[in-house]
């Protein structure tokens, strides 16, 4: 064997390793252990699955998956009740999905060349703004109003960059363009601290998102809530035209500007359903020399909850959750929308990568000398690292945020969440809470169902 050849197999041995541990890594192994915790989270068993992911951090997830692990760990954690550590991991996850995606601006002549699924994984746009949901939703258990309101002005100022970003780059861009929900959460926390003119125009964008991008590209109309906020707030404001404005709109009654000084508010946050998984999407791409290459991509599939609301009850009152984020809508809609580019991506990476595979086989000698065959064979294992599709996601991410609201006399009261389907019958297990309710003030709930 000569010298040239042994470096051959050596460069072939190599690769190989490297699709071995690349696919030993990916999201394959981290999707069967996300099933094998999940039965503990359909039951609420929130601490049994924190300590399962905590055993899983090097494996099945790596240093490439660093972002999802933290993503899922925070999730788990604050559902499990521990605020604090699930802060500490979501702002380890936002840390670096900013510092990924800072970097992928200035070098993405790299995501043309490279293998995906061997970069370091950044989230995908809607991950990247929903991860403030949870951080200020964390910082609101604590009682930490106006950081939790910080941390929700944080996703909107990240989406009004990433919108900038894709004007520059031009092409298919987003409708991932406001996030009206994110937006009612901050007027909330600021109506909390006392901030009622800050409130009222953050109600006032939220509102216009929902009647804009919401309803026209996800097809979620506003939640009638929001129309009793912004009454409520343009009252205590005396804004008068605002008031006759708002309540011939939303046919808000303002009947809460009452209630305000007499009872205080159960504000319950529903994370129903799991987010949309990833699968392969194989197509076939036309090399130059017109050969047919099967390429992969990933592409996001729907998981259909079984759950319609959350109804929450207290002392004889009930409230219903009303949708207030389509987590699923906005990333199938949005990947329908950058699929062309993704797929253009796709095949580009598949092009070079023929190139050099024939560029090596002619250099060896061609496809039937040994050195060749070899060469070509490096080529094939580098095509397959190329395309291999990046299932990563963040598995445990809800299908929907929905809201329910109840106003309570003030004192102890025992909450009661219960989640039904369609026909109004339970699904998930309920949950219990113990609140004490002050008059004029919020108490904030997260609860999950995951069927």
């Amino acid at each position: 064997m000569t010298e040239s050849t042994s470096r051959i197999l050596a460069t072939g041995a190599s690769l190989a390793l490297l699709v071995s541990a690349t696919a030993c890594s990916n999201a394959g192994l981290v999707e069967h252990y996300y099933k094998q915790t999940r039965p503990a989270m359909v039951k609420g068993d929130w601490n049994v699955a924190v300590a399962a992911m905590e055993k899983a951090k090097e494996k099945p997830y790596g240093e490439k998956d660093r972002v999802m692990y933290w993503l899922n760990l925070g999730t788990v954690m604050h559902y499990a009740g521990n605020a604090d550590g699930s802060n500490e991991n979501l702002f380890k996850a936002e840390s670096t999905m900013q510092e990924l995606w800072t970097t992928s601006i200035t070098a993405e002549a790299s995501k043309f060349i490279a293998n995906e699924t061997a970069q370091s994984y950044g989230g995908e746009d809607f991950e990247k703004v929903l991860v403030y949901v949870y951080t200020a939703l964390n910082h609101a258990k604590n009682g930490k109003f106006s950081d939790a309101s910080t941390e929700a002005r944080r996703a909107d100022e990240f989406l009004k960059k990433m919108l900038v970003q894709y004007d520059k780059e031009g092409g298919d861009g987003t409708v991932y363009k406001q996030d009206a929900f994110i937006l009612w959460m901050v007027g909330l926390f600021y109506e909390v601290e006392g901030s009622v003119n800050d409130a009222f125009i953050t109600y006032k964008a939220a509102y216009e998102a929902y009647k804009t991008d919401y309803a026209g590209q996800f097809g979620t109309s506003m939640p009638k809530f929001l129309g009793e906020d912004l009454v409520r707030t343009a009252t205590i404001l005396g804004f008068s035209d605002d008031i006759a404005k708002f309540k011939e709109e939303t046919k808000a009654s303002g009947e809460t500007v009452q209630k305000l000084q007499e009872a205080g508010e159960v504000v319950v946050i529903h994370g129903n359903g799991e987010a949309p998984s990833k699968r392969e999407l194989f197509f076939d791409g036309t090399m130059p020399d017109n050969y047919v290459m099967r390429i992969a991509i990933p592409e996001f599939v729907a998981i259909p909850p079984r759950t319609a609301y959350a109804e929450v009850s207290a002392d004889g009152m009930t409230a219903m959750s009303e949708l207030a984020e389509p987590i699923t809508d906005i990333c199938l809609k949005n990947f329908s929308l950058r699929l062309p580019a993704i797929k253009a991506r796709a095949v580009a990476r598949a092009i070079v990568k023929y190139a050099a595979t024939k560029a090596a086989q002619a250099a060896g000698g061609g496809s039937n000398s040994t050195a060749g065959a070899l060469l070509g064979l490096a080529g094939n294992i580098v095509s397959a690292v190329t395309e291999a599709a990046d299932m990563r996601s963040w598995n445990t991410l809800p299908s929907s945020f929905g809201v329910a609201r109840l106003w309570l006399p003030p004192g102890p009261h025992t909450v009661n969440v219960s989640f039904k389907d369609a026909s109004g019958l339970e699904v998930n297990r309920p949950q219990t809470f113990q609140v004490n309710v002050e008059s004029g003030k919020r108490t904030v709930l997260s609860v999950r169902s995951m069927l």
